[in-house]
This record gives C-alpha cells, structure tokens and sequence, in this order.
C-alpha cells in the first residue's frame, strides 16, 4: 500500500506544478484573447532582467493614486478597480476607484483590478520585454520620441489586464 501512496503522492506533485506553470500563461493568453483594446500613454525606463532580457517598466498615468478624485478612500486598500475612460484622442484617462468590480460599464469605460502598493497601482502590465535583435532600435526611438509612447492593452471582463504591444507614433512594437 504504501506503494501506491507514493505513486499518488508523486502524480499529485507533478499535476500541481503543470497547472502551476500552465495558469499564468493562460490568463494572460484568455485575456488577450477575450479583452477590450485599451491605449496608454507611457513614460520608459530602461532595465535588464538576467531570466528575461532587456525590458521596459512602464509608468502610466493611472499608476498614480493621486490622479484618481477619491482616492483617499484607499488609504490602507491592498487591491482596487481602476475606472479608465476612453477621451477624444483614443487614450484612456483615470475616472474613478472602486473596491469591487462595477458591472454593466458604458462602451467607453474599462476596469483595471489593480494591487496598491506605496501609493502606486500595480496592474501587471509594468514590463515591456524587448527583443533582443530590436533593443537599439526601440531603445533610441523611445528615447527620441518620450512623449509619442503607447501601449496597447487588453482588458479582461474581470478587469485583468495583459501587454500587447507598444506604439510610438506609426511604429509598432509587438510584446515578446
């Protein structure tokens, strides 16, 4: 019998870590599949991560507590919606925090679910990892053009969000 115990022992092990690897991956896969297209407007910063390579931390607008008019009720939240609305121009802008998923939101509107942490909302869409081969290239053309940077999201009906691609002025830079 105690065989068999670690035969089972030893298949669950194994079940849990393919599901552990396989679930990141497949949110973000379903979530850019199924999400509303969202634009950002960004501001670069330029590091290098050992596992992943060349990479570029985003900073955004509704990364910021203070640009969202109640944010005060968050003091001492770990996790919120960010309510962005679609302007004029085809960028999204902060609207509002909630503390639960608001339901039925115009076409216009998106929800973000974000991690609060010292007073910036994390939303998991931070990083922008560049090729290797294109590192110059979209380095310098993010340096020249600061104020022309976008990315394109997609946001989940559960308010995940997931990187699709960056755009600087009519260039467009895929995620890899």
């Amino acid at each position: 019998m105690s065989k068999r115990l670690a035969l089972i022992a030893f298949i669950s092990a194994v079940v849990i870590q393919v599901v552990m690897l396989v679930r990141l991956p497949a949110g973000i896969v379903y979530t850019l599949a199924t999400g509303k297209s969202v634009s950002l407007k960004v501001q670069p910063i330029d590091p290098y991560s050992i596992l992943s390579g060349y990479y570029v931390t985003l900073n955004f607008e509704i990364s910021r507590i203070e640009a969202f008019p109640n944010h005060t009720d968050f003091a001492g939240s770990k996790k919120c919606y960010a309510i962005i609305e679609k302007s004029a121009d085809g960028t999204w802008r902060p609207m509002t925090l909630e503390h639960e998923l608001p339901k039925n939101l115009p076409e216009n509107r998106a929800a973000l679910l974000g991690r609060i942490y010292y007073g910036r909302i994390e939303y998991g869409i931070e990083h922008f990892y560049i090729p290797e081969t294109n590192r110059s290239v979209i380095g310098e053309d993010l340096n020249r053009n600061r104020e022309k940077a976008y990315v394109e999201i997609k946001v989940d009906k559960s308010g995940n969000a997931a990187l699709e691609r960056l755009r600087i002025e009519d260039r467009v830079y895929e995620s890899k």
